[in-house]
């Protein structure tokens, strides 16, 4: 379903990604892990066409380009079938929840603004926001902020979503919720792209894991069996700083 091949990106002489390239199979749950400054984050920009890559390809469905050289119609044609969650939400402070939710619906795919309202409704309604419609950014917490982005994605319907590290900016008592949110979302068989460093949500929720280390993929896998299984002497490092007690088979 979504397909990415030999992903490069250098800023100046720092090269950030060296031929990154995996696979997703559509209700998959993949988690991308790894220390901060391995490269998570702009894999997630350049497949969104956020930063352009030096070389790679995408594939979602049967629409394909080339990462680098890209028109703008085949990035539209390929944002047409994705979702981005950022850190830091990204919604429009003078515009209330279900505003920021139909604005992606009427803008970016043309629905009407009957239908968008009704879209938006649902959506915040699927994540736990049904309280909430009329509510600016100012008066929601940062988990509701995340949750009425989430509902944004979740709107238009796409074939995946990207998640780049969605509970980075939230106090520690407000992660639970926004997590509780995407695991609702993968029982119900959304496709999902997350950067993440919640290992535990990541070991539990994902079907697959992919763990880079200075701009490659060092493993990837199974979610499971990567957690407790690892192959690769640096995964079996990376893993052993956060699943103290866990089974973990060294």
């Amino acid at each position: 379903m979504l397909s990415v091949s030999n992903v490069h990106k250098a800023f100046g002489d720092n090269e950030v990604l060296k031929g990154v390239s995996f696979s997703v199979e559509k209700g998959d749950v993949v988690a991308i892990l790894g220390s901060s400054g391995s490269g998570k984050t702009t894999l997630l920009r350049c497949l969104e066409f956020f930063e352009k890559a030096d070389q790679g390809t995408i594939k979602i469905g049967e629409t394909q380009a080339d990462l680098h050289t890209a028109s703008r119609q085949k990035i539209h044609e390929l944002r047409q079938k994705t979702s981005f969650v950022f850190q830091n939400y990204n919604l429009f402070n003078n515009k209330n929840a279900i505003e920021n939710v139909e604005l992606g619906l009427t803008k970016g795919h043309g629905v009407s603004k009957v239908r968008a309202k009704e879209i938006a409704r649902r959506s915040l309604e699927e994540v736990g926001l049904a309280d909430r419609f009329d509510y600016y950014p100012s008066e929601l917490s940062g988990g509701q902020q995340q949750r009425v982005a989430i509902a944004r994605a979740l709107a238009v319907e796409p074939e995946v979503i990207f998640f780049d590290e969605p509970t980075s900016a939230l106090d520690p008592e407000l992660v639970g919720e926004v997590l509780e949110t995407i695991s609702k979302l993968a029982k119900k068989g959304v496709t999902m792209v997350i950067v993440t460093h919640e290992m535990a949500f990541a070991r539990d929720v994902a079907t697959k894991a992919i763990y880079m280390d200075k701009g490659v993929i060092v493993e990837q896998g199974e979610a499971k069996e990567l957690f407790t299984h690892p192959k690769e002497e640096r995964t079996r490092q990376f893993l052993s700083r956060f699943l103290e007690g866990y089974d973990y088979v060294i």
